[in-house]
């Protein structure tokens, strides 16, 4: 980027320099500061070489030129070095990066792959695990599905539910207690507001929910009088 430096150096001169310039006098403008401020002789005919090589080179060129030359014209641009002229002026946005160049023409393309990628992966996992759905009076396994896992449809799959998840229609004959005296019914309000009875604990399926243990005076109100 020594190239870049020589044209800023010339921008800035031609800017202090009042009224109409050429470059042979922003070249010996450069040159008396370079000797008066920093004790660097660079004459105004080697300048304007510096600029006409400068212009002239092909992008992704370089030219060559001294260090002590570089290091002046760095210091006349207020940079304290070559570094920290190449922090300040190496951007992404810079014209002549042919990285940024390729981002800022393909953009939509590579984005469009990103998403792509992402919803690839995203499918391989979503598909790898295995899902159920409720339907009626139990869980069914089903292959994935968006629309149904984006309205909360879709569920992880639980061998037990599957198994033993019903929702039920309890009467006065319904073992309601286990031998152990645990509950081996539970209940919730469904989303009307009825209730609805399941023969094992867990969520209601459509409010989300926890169901409540059976209890001995649920029976007796709501199923069985005599029990």
């Amino acid at each position: 980027m020594y190239k870049e430096v020589v044209k800023k150096a010339f921008e800035k001169a031609q800017e202090e320099i009042p009224g109409k310039t050429t470059k042979t006098n922003i070249s010996e403008h450069i040159s008396m500061i370079l000797l008066n401020d920093f004790k660097v002789q660079i004459s105004g005919r080697t300048l304007r070489n510096l600029i006409d090589d400068s212009n002239r080179v092909d992008d992704g060129e370089d030219i060559s030129v001294h260090s002590e030359y570089v290091l002046a014209l760095c210091k006349y641009l207020g940079f304290e070095n070559y570094k920290a002229f190449l922090v300040e002026n190496t951007k992404w946005h810079e014209p002549n990066n042919k990285a940024a160049t390729f981002l800022k023409r393909n953009w939509i393309m590579l984005l469009v792959c990103i998403i792509a990628v992402l919803v690839s992966i995203t499918s391989a996992i979503f598909n790898s695990e295995r899902w159920m759905v409720w339907q009626g009076t139990k869980y069914v396994e089903v292959n994935f599905d968006a629309e149904k896992y984006h309205l909360n449809a879709l569920k992880l799959y639980k061998e037990e539910q599957i198994a033993h998840f019903q929702k039920i229609i309890p009467n006065c004959e319904t073992k309601y207690f286990n031998e152990d005296g645990s509950e081996n019914v539970w209940y919730s309000k469904n989303k009307k507001g009825d209730l609805e009875f399941f023969s094992l604990f867990g969520k209601h399926p459509e409010t989300g929910k926890f169901l409540k243990p059976i209890t001995k005076y649920m029976i007796k109100k709501y199923i069985c009088e005599d029990y």
